[in-house]
């Protein structure tokens, strides 16, 4: 037995630069990931291949699994055909604007390259079977703070960032990418101005600004008009630097001083009063 954390992505900044002839858009992202994530493990199973999921939101899962996907890709990709159970328990909250499915795959691909014999696939062919899975998946492959391009496949390192507490809110709702697509009224953007390397919290949060800028806000809150109630009260809240949503939502995200452990407890507990799903953690660099 193996395991991995599949952390949660959160998307900093988000921009749409336009709308390709394929109906693809292309964006540019400074995306993080969370100290927080479902926990994922690949078992060797000499009788047969399973699926387990559990925890708090795997009941809300529908239709073919990501994650048997990956499998299939890898197997394709090795030929290695030992039966194995791979074992997920899902803390991120589904279709959230978490990259959770993105995530679980990348995690799985990487897990099942290392109980795979040898010889190990490359980095290269890693990185072309998660593009096959989805255009998130490359980035979930880093697991850092990156910039993404194109479709969400080019990415380019940022550099580490600093400690920065984020507390994950969402109203308990399901938001599907294509759905907020689909209304998207924005059809070109300017890529953002980032940090310059080794930049403070403080220089960070003042580039990012108050609100994260969010091409996909507008749209969002077009489909789920409680998405504009969240951020209001993330607003309102003690020690906060920065809002704002990430991907396309329904999961908004605030950013704290980098002192403010007991701002965001508070700040936690008034969320979670409110009925809404919440998770306390801090941005991996």
């Amino acid at each position: 037995m193996i395991k991995a954390v599949a952390f949660a992505k959160v998307n900093l900044t988000l921009q749409i630069l336009r709308r390709k002839k394929d109906g693809f858009h292309l964006i540019d992202s400074i995306s993080s990931f969370c100290n927080f994530g479902d926990q994922v493990e690949v078992i060797v199973n000499s009788s047969s291949n399973d699926l387990e999921i559990t925890g708090p939101f795997a009941s809300e899962l529908e239709g073919p699994n990501i994650v048997t996907k990956t499998l299939e890709y890898f197997r394709n990709e090795t030929g290695w055909l030992q039966p194995i159970k791979i074992k997920i328990y899902k803390n991120i909250p589904i279709a959230a604007g978490l990259g959770g499915g993105s995530a679980n795959a990348a995690a799985v691909l990487k897990l099942l390259n290392m109980v795979a014999p040898k010889p190990k696939i490359t980095k290269r062919a890693m990185y072309k079977i998660a593009l096959s899975i989805g255009a998130d998946v490359p980035a979930c492959l880093e697991s850092r703070a990156v910039r993404m391009g194109g479709i969400g496949e080019q990415l380019s390192g940022i550099g580490e960032l600093p400690r920065i507490s984020i507390l994950l809110v969402n109203p308990m709702i399901k938001l599907l990418t294509k759905d907020v697509f689909s209304s998207l009224l924005i059809n070109k953007s300017s890529p953002f101005e980032i940090w310059q390397p080794g930049a403070t919290t403080h220089e960070i949060f003042a580039t990012i600004g108050s609100r994260a800028p969010n091409d996909l806000i507008d749209s969002a809150i077009k489909h789920a008009p409680i998405i504009r109630q969240v951020l209001d009260a993330l607003d309102q809240l003690a020690g906060v630097k920065t809002i704002g949503m990430s991907g396309s939502g329904a999961t908004c995200f605030a950013l704290f001083e980098p002192n403010g452990s007991n701002d965001i407890s508070i700040a936690e507990e008034i969320m979670t009063s409110r009925g809404w799903w919440t998770a306390k953690t801090f941005l991996r660099s």
